[in-house]
């Protein structure tokens, strides 16, 4: 392990502790950074080499460890859309796009875009934190209302689903020392829940209810139930089957996505963040129990094929407010593998936050212009006369 600081000030002199993980394992260094000043005199050394700690393991070879590589067997012609059976196929997934309102609920109308892009690049996953817990949620505020706020963290423990953890900053995070807790009314259910513009947003246990839970007065100020959802049984959202409802957020606000148990279609609402009422919802032909996460990112529904597998891809990417598919092929590389939940800051405009078993970490994206990626795929139930 190296450490390397360029152009070094004595504001860096001091103590670093260092973390270092990849498949094979993690590895932890204590690094001691002092002045070295030349008019101290020092004694003249030996030629003998000291060591202290533990040497490292001797360097093997990746065929050492893992073998000699297996022969892969033949992809099919693309357009079969089957080229592994291990990733479902784009075709498989989307069939005759049909997109539609959902029924039987009555919108305020949906607002015009903000901000529209399309993602072209995921960057490598940064490693955050370790934690015993198998899957939970680290939150950050992207509309923050002053500083103190934007450097807060908030954190949801899997076995603890009546309380939220607010840290102070990153570091009291990692150190896992809470600056305040909060006791919630209702209990939550899963770990795809946001914290917006100063709330906490979530799903209540076994209800098909959406909670609005104020930060600041520290009580609950809004509640809806959403149309024909499932908050019991295995209807799960996605591959990871931990959430029922799926909360995003964006440039253009609050999206909740979620399934019914009358069929695999994947439902998407944009809501009022103040008083959660519906201003327009989706009925989309896209199976998500197929797919192993949703987010969306400037109105665009983006799915990853597997979070389970280290490579793995990034193909369905649907322009909601246009009803159209985008044409993109993202590599998405996870070498954590078994992500539990994948969410997009919008504040930082490039990063991605996600909760794989034990580890937490984030990614990279680079947006682009959205027009560039239109496919002239429109779905067979368009709504763009609607939303226009």
């Amino acid at each position: 392990m190296r450490l390397n600081i360029t152009n070094i000030r004595s504001s860096d002199f001091g103590e670093y502790h260092c973390v270092a993980k990849n498949e094979l394992g993690m590895t932890e260094a204590e690094f001691h950074l002092m002045e070295h000043s030349p008019f101290i005199i020092r004694p003249p050394g030996s030629t003998d080499i000291n060591v202290y700690g533990t040497k490292p393991p001797e360097k093997e070879s990746y065929e050492d460890i893992c073998g000699p590589p297996t022969t892969c067997p033949e992809c099919p012609d693309p357009r079969d859309f089957k080229c592994k059976d291990t990733i479902v196929s784009l075709y498989d997934l989307v069939g005759n796009l049909e997109i539609k309102p959902i029924g039987n609920v009555s919108f305020t109308g949906l607002p015009n875009r903000t901000t529209d892009c399309v993602l072209y690049a995921v960057g490598k996953p940064v490693y955050h934190k370790y934690t015993e817990q198998l899957f939970g949620a680290w939150l950050k505020d992207p509309a923050a209302r002053n500083d103190a706020m934007e450097k807060k963290v908030w954190a949801t423990r899997e076995n603890d689903t009546n309380r939220l953890f607010e840290f102070a900053n990153k570091t009291t995070y990692r150190n896992n020392v809470a600056t305040k807790t909060y006791r919630l009314e209702r209990s939550f259910r899963g770990n795809a829940h946001v914290v917006y513009n100063g709330s906490f947003y979530y799903n209540e246990r076994n209800s098909p209810r959406i909670i609005k839970y104020d930060l600041n007065v520290e009580r609950q100020t809004a509640m809806n139930e959403l149309e024909g959802v499932t908050t019991n049984g295995t209807n799960y959202l996605y591959t990871t089957e931990i959430n029922y409802m799926d909360f995003n957020v964006d440039d253009n606000g609050l999206w909740v996505i979620y399934g019914t148990p009358d069929s695999n279609n994947t439902m998407v609402v944009k809501l009022n963040e103040n008083n959660l009422t519906v201003q327009y919802g989706w009925n989309i032909s896209v199976n998500h129990h197929k797919v192993g996460e949703m987010f969306i990112v400037c109105g665009v529904l983006y799915a990853i094929d597997s979070v389970t597998e280290r490579n793995t891809k990034i193909r369905l990417a649907l322009d909601l407010y246009h009803s159209k598919l985008l044409d993109v092929s993202l590599a998405f590389t996870n070498p954590f593998r078994k992500t539990t939940t994948v969410g997009y800051n919008f504040k930082n405009k490039v990063r991605a936050s996600g909760w794989q078993c034990f580890w937490e970490f984030s990614f990279q994206l680079q947006p682009d212009d959205i027009s560039r990626h239109y496919t002239g795929v429109r779905s067979a139930n368009s709504i763009v006369g609607r939303l226009e």
